[in-house]
């Protein structure tokens, strides 16, 4: 009798997050390679020829003139001169990506986020496309797909060791039998890694509901960024010295009077699990002084690490891919099992 309620269950909250199950796990597999999908669509602005020493100084003193009133935050810079650096600009409604010649600091492109292909799927991936109700949307997915895997699990806990083991036999005489045997393998084989996944999806769409609710409410005026008297290209040649095992990927610059410029990375040695914009050093603006560095190893940052898949090889990328695809997979053959169980 109790299995048949939390058969019930598993039955009811697949069909009701099956859709955006299919649209989640689709969009999640293809943003396992988001980083290498970004270089592939901006490749015609990522590297031009040049031999002159780096200047992320002359390049932000353009970018602040050019763009004042923006949240500027650097994501990609380097020490080679071949390189573009890559300016985020944020608004509340808003954002910009500028690609910025490395040496002379002439702005190449300006782009409008919503135009990236990728960004558009992350956005689908998040919100549907559909602000705070999107997310909130997601979120209960999110909620809905854990019962789902859960009930699951109860439902088959009799026959996991030998759907594991392949002593349950797979069954493929008949359409229904089939597609039953696929949504079972599937479902245990996949199920841990499933349940990794939205939980760390659903702990990060919870992050992002709250953060927009609260954003929502406080945005008063436009950012702004204040005069910073410092050489930031000094301040990194500083930072390896002192800290020769941290490297920095991402900085962002301050929008009032009196915040700090946070520059954050990866750290040498580190569990490569966790994000890489959690481990910190701030810089004073005005005075270039810096903070000891930071290592963050809070839940936030392991459940966005372990999420972005932004660490491992190839293989591992490409296992997480068909993790991801996994999830549309036991969408469409438990909607498949249910519409033929209701015709019969």
């Amino acid at each position: 009798m109790i299995t048949k309620k939390v058969y019930q269950f598993h039955k009811c909250s697949g069909l009701v997050a099956g859709l955006f199950i299919l649209v989640m796990g689709l969009t999640g597999s293809i943003l396992v390679f988001h980083e290498a999908l970004e270089e592939l669509e901006y490749r015609k602005e990522l590297t031009l020829q040049n031999n002159q020493a780096v200047s992320i100084d002359l390049s932000l003193k353009n970018v602040i003139e050019k763009f004042p009133g923006w949240d500027i935050r650097l994501q990609r810079f380097s020490s080679s001169p071949t390189n573009t650096l890559i300016f985020q600009l944020r608004r509340p409604n808003s954002r910009l990506i500028i690609f910025v010649h490395p040496s002379q600091g002439n702005i190449i492109k300006v782009m409008d986020q919503k135009d990236s292909k990728v960004y558009w799927i992350l956005k689908l991936h998040y919100s549907l496309h559909s602000g705070i109700i999107g997310e909130s949307l997601i979120l209960l997915v999110g909620l809905t797909f854990i019962l789902s895997l859960v009930t699951g699990l109860i439902v088959y806990r009799k026959a996991l060791l030998d759907i594991l083991t392949f002593r349950t036999r797979f069954l493929k005489k008949r359409k229904r039998s089939l597609v039953s045997s696929i949504h079972r393998y599937v479902g245990v084989w996949a199920l841990v890694f499933n349940l990794l996944i939205v939980l760390t999806g659903t702990v990060i769409s919870f992050e992002i509901v709250k953060s927009g609710l609260k954003n929502k409410s406080s945005i008063t005026s436009l950012p702004s960024t204040p005069k910073i008297d410092i050489s930031v290209d000094l301040i990194l040649k500083k930072l390896h010295v002192k800290q020769p095992n941290f490297n920095p990927s991402y900085i962002r610059f301050p929008t009032l009077t009196g915040n700090p410029i946070i520059i954050a990375g990866k750290v040498t040695n580190e569990a490569i699990i966790y994000s890489k914009f959690y481990n910190t050093v701030n810089v004073n603006p005005v005075s270039g002084e810096m903070s000891e560095l930071r290592i963050t190893r809070s839940l936030s940052s392991l459940v966005r690490g372990i999420h972005f898949v932004d660490y491992g090889n190839l293989w591992i990328k490409i296992f997480f891919c068909l993790v991801g695809i996994s999830g549309p997979v036991l969408s469409i053959s438990g909607y498949l099992l249910w519409k033929w169980k209701k015709k019969a």
